[in-house]
């Protein structure tokens, strides 16, 4: 029961990365598609996939200053960062 502290936030920031890109690019489908209800599910849950993501950068930051489960609380944080930055390339390449 232990390891459920390293393992939970890193669990958490992969489903919440991945839910995350998924709802924004069907979201963007969903909102540019005429005949559909509209973009709001994604919405929805893409502001759930980024308060899973926020959660679990929290808790990372708690384990690191804790001192405890180092290598999984880096790893986690690192996941959580990777949507700021595909948004900074994404604003890059849109130059």
């Amino acid at each position: 029961m232990r390891t459920f502290w390293g393992v939970a936030p890193l669990v958490a920031a992969i489903l919440g990365f991945v839910t995350l890109g998924w709802a924004f690019i069907t979201g963007i489908g969903a909102a540019l598609d005429g005949s559909g209800s509209g973009a709001l599910p994604f919405e929805v849950i893409f502001i759930l996939a980024a308060l899973v993501l926020v959660a679990a950068f929290v808790t990372a930051i708690v384990n690191l200053v804790r001192g405890r489960f180092r290598v999984l609380a880096v790893i986690t944080i690192v996941i959580t960062m990777l949507p700021i930055v595909a948004l900074i390339l994404l604003r890059v390449a849109a130059f």
